[in-house]
């Protein structure tokens, strides 16, 4: 059921049992006229209020960019786990490297900052940059620095793309690790490289919204995944 007609047909019984009761049993004019304007809006939900995109359009559509990518990445060779960071213009980008060397912050900081190139070969650092799924859901969710990192991802990936039921996540500030459980993921990927480089379609996006809301890039260390439960664990990069 889509997400507008769960909220008219909230408000719609909301609405007619407050009026009854204030009509009934209170005797209460105003009571039983707020639950009747409260049903008027949710009769005007279901009626008007139309989802902007379907959700299976929506999901196919992000199917598509990534099998786009699990191209690039297979004709590659490139099954590194990816980098995702947030470029100076706002924007997050995931850098899959072509070796299986780990890099330090200064070196992705400085990649922050190089020309934008889809090949990267700067200062000894070689990979593939990649626009991921997720950075443009981060913007749909203004998701910023500093901002509560369990709220945000619930934003993104509940409240604004509805691609998870929940999410739950722990920070561990001493050893860096961030633990993240999605449950019930709404949309899968039977792409290997791409699942290898950047995981799972909302694995991906998680991990853009930790790179935004941390302010500092992420790499996914673990990831186990489940139809109704995803569990991820990232390395925030010092």
């Amino acid at each position: 059921m889509e997400r507008n007609t769960v909220v008219g047909v909230d408000f719609l019984i909301v609405g007619g049992i407050v009026s009854a009761l204030g009509y009934i049993l209170a005797q209460s004019v105003p009571i039983a006229a707020f639950g009747f304007a409260v049903a008027v809006i949710g009769a005007l939900i279901l009626l008007i209020v139309p989802e902007s995109v379907p959700q299976d359009a929506y999901r196919a559509m992000l199917s598509d960019a990534i099998r786009n990518v699990e191209i690039i990445l297979e004709e590659s060779g490139l099954r590194e786990r990816a980098y995702f960071m947030q470029m100076d213009d706002g924007e997050v980008r995931a850098l899959v490297p072509l070796t299986g060397s780990t890099l330090t912050a200064a070196e992705i900081s400085d990649l922050e900052k190089s020309p934008r190139r889809f090949v990267v070969n700067h200062k000894g650092v070689l990979g593939l940059m990649i626009i991921p799924p997720g950075n443009q859901i981060v913007r749909l969710a203004k998701v910023e620095k500093g901002a509560d990192l369990e709220e945000s991802l619930r934003s993104a990936l509940v409240d604004t793309s509805d691609l998870a039921g929940s999410v739950i996540s722990i920070e561990d500030e001493a050893s860096k690790t961030i633990r993240v459980q999605i449950s019930k993921p709404k949309v899968t990927s039977e792409s290997p490289y791409f699942n290898d480089c950047l995981g799972t379609p909302v694995s991906s996006m998680a991990c853009c919204v930790a790179a935004v809301a941390k302010g500092q890039p992420v790499r996914i260390a673990d990831e186990k995944f489940d139809p109704a439960l995803v569990r991820l664990t990232l390395d925030v990069v010092q």
